[in-house]
């Protein structure tokens, strides 16, 4: 029998690229059980566009950024009893058979699997910088990473929420992702959540998807643009919780210190203009991260 799957869009103010990702998800060769479309307080027309639309499950909520509209998403596609779940932003573009090469792979380990995520290009068709897998040698220090490859998939330790398929058993075991995230980490925290819990991540490169950015961007505190800097106050303080839950508050505190001070010196050698105005965000993270202390929701 073949699984259920929803397919889940998470957009803010980037109407034009919503309609091509939805398109491109309504054409998929796997059918789809639903298609959620959860709209995160869009002030350019997608709230009128998305309610004229036929095939779609809309949710429309107020901006609580991807880390928000992927928690309202997810909780939703386990309510409707769904296998499984397709997950990707607004700017992801998928081809016909993007889906349907994730689901071949799927049944292939006899290991539980917690998720599979797709090979994420840009324009040019080169790896996206934003969605490269983290693979280790040993799968959870125990599985070779490429244990699989004769299927010709990688075991990952996590990945990113761009065309990634993830089980809804594995979803009812771990809880849902932190939505008090707003942006950055959400998706890498969630996944290592997943692989850590004893499921499998995987990575499968014959699906592709395409990641549309303007530009083939990784974060770089160094050298980014001012404009940029409210997303490094989230994923500062995201990182820096990460490592408060996962190694304790004293490891925390003393690796934070290390960390504000090794990133600040690193800057000031770095960059030439904005200096203090860098620094003090990355302060503020830190100070913020002292109290951020996001709590799992469970889903039945």
């Amino acid at each position: 029998m073949s699984p259920y799957i929803v397919a889940l869009i998470v957009t803010n103010n980037r109407l034009a690229l919503l309609k091509e990702a939805v398109f491109a998800v309504k054409i998929q060769q796997y059918p789809l059980l639903n298609i959620i479309v959860v709209n995160n307080g869009s002030t350019d027309g997608t709230e009128a566009w998305l309610n004229e639309q036929q095939g779609l499950l809309v949710i429309h909520q107020e901006n609580s950024g991807g880390s928000g509209g992927f928690y309202t998403g997810i909780k939703k596609a386990a309510e409707l009893n769904a296998d499984w779940v397709w997950v990707m932003d607004d700017d992801t573009i998928c081809f016909p058979d993007t889906l349907s090469n994730l689901v071949k792979k799927t049944s292939l380990p006899k290991k539980p699997v917690g998720f599979i995520g797709s090979k994420c290009i840009w324009t040019d068709r080169s790896p996206h910088l934003m969605n490269i897998p983290e693979i280790k040698p040993a799968f959870n220090t125990k599985i070779p990473f490429n244990f699989y490859d004769e299927q010709d998939i990688l075991l990952v330790e996590n990945s990113s929420f761009v065309s990634l398929l993830i089980n809804i058993a594995t979803i009812r075991a771990v809880g849902l992702p932190y939505r008090e995230f707003f942006i950055w980490g959400d998706d890498q925290e969630y996944t290592r959540r997943i692989t850590k819990a004893g499921f499998l991540g995987l990575y499968c490169k014959d699906s592709i998807a395409l990641h549309k950015t303007p530009v083939n961007y990784a974060p770089d505190f160094y050298r980014d643009i001012p404009a940029n800097l409210w997303k490094h106050k989230y994923g500062f303080r995201n990182e820096f919780f990460m490592v408060k839950k996962n190694r304790g508050f004293a490891y925390y505190f003393i690796w934070l210190l290390f960390k504000v001070s090794y990133t600040s010196f690193k800057l000031l050698s770095i960059r030439t203009q904005n200096r203090f105005q860098f620094i003090s965000v990355l302060l503020g993270s830190a100070w913020a991260s002292l109290f951020f202390n996001p709590k799992i929701t469970r889903v039945l």
